[in-house]
């Protein structure tokens, strides 16, 4: 069967190379007598990359892209909103991913010059596409890719109820060279907290910047075309925001730079008429709040070609494309609607309600099971005995999870050390010799001279920032505690300090900038209701499990204990309960929970340390993990591919 695209952009580009590695004849039709390069630069998750990996060998290797490891969110005052780590993100130039696009499809199967008119039709079905210059391209199947405004579309719809344009953005490409912190690329967004404007610039791959401005459009009374007016309306509108903004704009061409009028429309019933199927833009718009068009694009070409490849029915395939995409198509459509609101009133909403404006396919489907099993469990961030229990709790999670309701509440092990007396601890380096002998003891890794080099006066502090990360999500708030964990016991870190706490919200998938006003705030009342809690439940050593049910039957533990007691207690509350086998592979572990020690993975497979090391040593010469030396010993940190 024969495929004609009508489109040579990156949908059709992309839909066009994938069916002919499916071995289809298929012929692209473009009305530019070039590329087609409008369009400076653009966010991609990493959704869309393994498709364009498997257009070519070498095209993983060829494609520019520069990963984009943070979103930042502040005012023009400088006050931050939002500061998060980002997934797999990354820029890409338009020009640089269409050019390789049409470095793999043929040439002579690419036929510029060809602006789309109408199709012929025989019995109801389309035979030919009729171009402008008079050009006629038949075929079985046609796939329109011609984009937001698509000639297709209202060939085989009718005109397109598009939404009002409420929103301009401007966009450009500045020389100004963007310099990573702590090797992190940040995407930078001020937004005004009164009225809809705002102002954005991301690194490129080759020391540029694509920078936008979003603006409401009832700022502007006429439309700004003039290059000479566009630069004055830019300069005029932008003077009270931060002087990096005068500068990125002072590093621009202004000939270069142009203004996208923002509309979307609502989801389509179907996206084909017969023979006939859209993608990309095309089939749905989204409004570019999300960053999610590109990606989208050749989702739709990935999706659309395994659909024909799987039914030798068009109609068949048509309709399952469409049931596989229009359901988070439409979650784009309305997220962009959502961030659309918060952006044209930011006098009405918090920095709770604003929306993380990027989109990723990968959903989170995990539904909300009512677990039997309730335990409260009461812990300190610089506790010695919690962190030795830590590879009870992670297997625990592996193996009994859906069984196990864990509420994690602060005990408040040290409120100061003018307030502390347990035991032989009455002083930092008391607790620096304590270390030392648990890590002798146990053979797990800690570093006492945290106590002596930069001791903390209080685990008051990683308490309170872990009730702020709480508030955000429960799930990634064990993971924060976790790694405020690694900091003090594995790389002598003073934990109480903003910035260790700021980072490790950071890696956690957390709002720093949301996690560090509420440490101010909210937290500190949800910490001394931990703390009233623990006071209730007479709670006096850590760590201390709860363990209850529905029929009030309640069982405490407390302390250093086996594995084995815990499956006793687990077996008591819920006699025919059947444990998870730990099936996990090395490397998946390591993606799970990022950075493991050497007695965690003896634990875990329950193998000997001589076996554990080998298992890591062949992870290590293979590249995907690390190995950081703390005094007591080594642990392994999983490194990610970029």
């Amino acid at each position: 069967m024969k495929v004609v695209i009508i489109g040579g952009g990156i949908a059709g580009l992309t839909a066009g190379i994938l069916l002919k590695n499916k071995k289809w004849e298929v012929v692209i039709n473009e009305k530019a007598d070039g590329i087609f390069i409008r369009g400076h630069a653009f966010l991609m998750n990493a959704d869309g990359l393994p498709i364009l990996n498997e257009l070519s060998d070498s095209l993983s290797i060829g494609l520019n892209k520069k990963k984009i490891n943070i979103f930042s969110l502040k005012r023009p005052s400088g006050n931050e909103l939002i500061k998060i780590k980002l997934d797999s993100w990354y820029c890409i130039k338009r020009i640089d991913l269409i050019s390789f696009l049409n470095e793999h499809f043929p040439k002579e199967c690419l036929k510029l010059g060809r602006e789309f008119s109408h199709f012929i039709y025989e019995n109801n079905k389309a035979i030919a596409a009729v171009f402008k210059n008079g050009e006629v391209e038949y075929g079985d199947i046609f796939i329109g890719a011609d984009g937001s405004n698509s000639a297709v579309r209202k060939n085989i719809f009718g005109e397109t109820d598009y939404s009002p344009i409420e929103v301009k953005e401007i966009v450009g490409i500045s020389k100004k060279q963007i310099l990573a912190i702590d090797e992190l690329t940040i995407f930078h967004k001020i937004q005004h907290e009164e009225k809809g404007l705002s102002f954005g610039y991301i690194p490129t791959f080759n020391d540029e910047s694509v920078w936008f401005m979003q603006y409401d459009a009832k700022l502007v009374e006429k439309n700004q075309a003039d290059t000479t007016d566009l630069k004055s309306f830019c300069y005029k509108t932008l003077e009270n925001f931060p002087k990096e903004v005068k500068e990125v704009l002072d590093a621009n061409n202004f000939e270069n730079t142009y203004i996208w009028n923002t509309r979307d429309f609502d989801l389509l019933p179907t996206f084909n008429s017969n023979n006939v199927v859209l993608i990309g833009d095309a089939a749905h718009l989204a409004l570019p709040f999300t960053s999610a068009g590109t990606t989208n694009a050749i989702l739709d070409a990935k999706c659309l070609v395994a659909s024909l490849d799987e039914s030798q029915d068009y109609h068949v395939a048509f309709k399952n494309y469409y049931d596989r995409r229009s359901e988070s198509i439409e979650e784009h459509i309305e997220l962009g609607r959502e961030v659309k609101k918060l952006f044209l009133y930011p006098q009405n909403f918090s920095e709770r309600d604003f929306l993380l404006p990027l989109v990723s396919e990968t959903k989170n489907n995990k539904q909300l099971i009512n677990k039997p099993l309730k335990v409260l469990y009461f812990t300190d961030p610089i506790c010695s005995t919690c962190w030795l229990i830590q590879p009870i709790l992670r297997k625990l999670k592996l193996e009994y999870d859906d069984y196990l309701d864990v509420d994690y509440k602060m005990g408040g092990l040290l409120p100061s050390w003018k307030d502390y007396n347990s035991g032989l601890i009455k002083e930092p380096t008391d607790a620096a010799k304590h270390w030392e002998d648990m890590s002798t003891l146990y053979k797990t890794p800690f570093d006492g001279d945290v106590w002596i080099e930069d001791p903390l006066d209080s685990s008051y502090p990683p308490s309170i920032a872990f009730k702020a990360a709480q508030l955000q999500s429960k799930d990634k708030a064990v993971l924060f505690l976790r790694r405020i964990k690694e900091m003090v016991f594995l790389e002598k870190k003073n934990i109480t300090k903003m910035q260790f706490i700021a980072n490790a919200a950071l890696s956690c998938g957390l709002d720093s900038a949301v996690l560090l006003k509420d440490i101010q705030t909210k937290a500190i009342d949800l910490f001394k209701e931990d703390l009233e809690l623990a006071q209730a439940y007479e709670i006096t050593s850590f760590p201390t499990l709860l363990f209850s049910n529905d029929l009030d039957k309640k069982i405490t533990l407390k302390g250093i204990q086996s594995y084995e007691k815990f499956e006793e207690i687990i077996k008591a509350f819920i006699p025919g309960v059947v444990k998870k086998k730990i099936e996990i592979d090395p490397l998946s572990l390591f993606k799970l929970y990022n950075i493991m020690t050497e007695h965690e993975v003896c634990f875990f497979y329950d193998i000997d340390a001589e076996k554990a090391q080998k298992l890591l040593r062949a992870l290590y010469k293979q590249g995907e993990i690390e190995r950081a030396e703390s005094k007591n010993g080594f642990f392994w940190k999983h490194t990610p591919s970029q």
